[in-house]
């Protein structure tokens, strides 16, 4: 059933994607008018009123051994995702070190408060491993900018994965938790992500269009990830991977 799953989603995202770039080298952004309107609900409204004073809450408030310990744990329960992923991609080696990552912090680190896997320099990570970046790997392309609220910046491919990622993680939240709980995790790495980035909103603010300097960011991340940090020459990030996760 999942390979079913995998196949399906594999052969919508050929259909879906399109190209990221038109064949004069422009950007492929058909949705420009609608993604505009949702950029500035997203990061005028949402995290001007909502995400970020809860960040700024989260960050002064909050104690940091419980902010880094629920961090952990949510960080922790991507890593079997991160496995099946590499595993795809054809890299035991690479998905090993999330295993193994996985099974040490969950029994060693308490269920994953303790990120002891770290401590070896071998099973360090700095990024979690998607679906879409692993359809990347394959040379699907990204597709069209889209820009959804609450969910902010996508593209089909990227879409697809995080359908499959949750896809992977269905049958443990089935057996762990019930209903909106899961949601936990998503909205703690939400808030510390943001929470880590409130001094580098300006850099965005003083762009002379936020919203392409963040489009072309995005994308220009998308490649940085599906490559394993490797940029084609001449490549460079018009933001940090952490400011690009500020509005996540």
């Amino acid at each position: 059933m999942k390979k079913q799953l995998i196949l399906t989603a594999l052969l919508g995202a050929m259909v879906l994607t399109g190209c990221a770039t038109k064949p004069n080298g422009e950007r492929n952004d058909p949705m420009e008018g609608f993604n505009r309107t949702m950029w500035d609900f997203n990061y005028k409204v949402v995290d001007r009123y909502v995400l970020e004073p809860a960040a700024k809450g989260w960050r002064d408030y909050v104690p940091t051994p419980i902010t880094k310990g629920l961090t952990n744990v949510a960080n922790n329960l991507d890593e079997p995702v991160s496995f099946v992923n590499r595993m795809i991609e054809g890299e035991p080696k690479k998905a090993f070190v999330h295993f193994n990552r996985f099974w040490i912090n969950t029994v060693f680190g308490l269920g994953g408060l303790f990120d002891f896997a770290s401590a070896s320099k071998e099973l360090q990570v700095y990024e979690q491993r998607g679906f879409g970046e692993t359809l990347g790997s394959y040379g699907v392309d990204a597709g069209a900018y889209m820009v959804l609220p609450l969910y902010n910046a996508t593209t089909p491919r990227q879409l697809t994965g995080a359908v499959v990622d949750a896809a992977y993680m269905y049958p443990f939240w089935d057996w762990a938790v019930d209903g909106p709980f899961s949601l936990v995790k998503y909205g703690v790495q939400a808030l510390d992500a943001r929470a880590k980035n409130l001094d580098n909103a300006e850099l965005l603010n003083q762009a002379q269009d936020p919203y392409v300097t963040f489009r072309e960011a995005y994308f220009q991340n998308l490649e940085f990830k599906v490559n394993d940090g490797k940029v084609k020459e001449g490549s460079q990030k018009e933001l940090s991977d952490d400011v690009l996760k500020e509005i996540d």
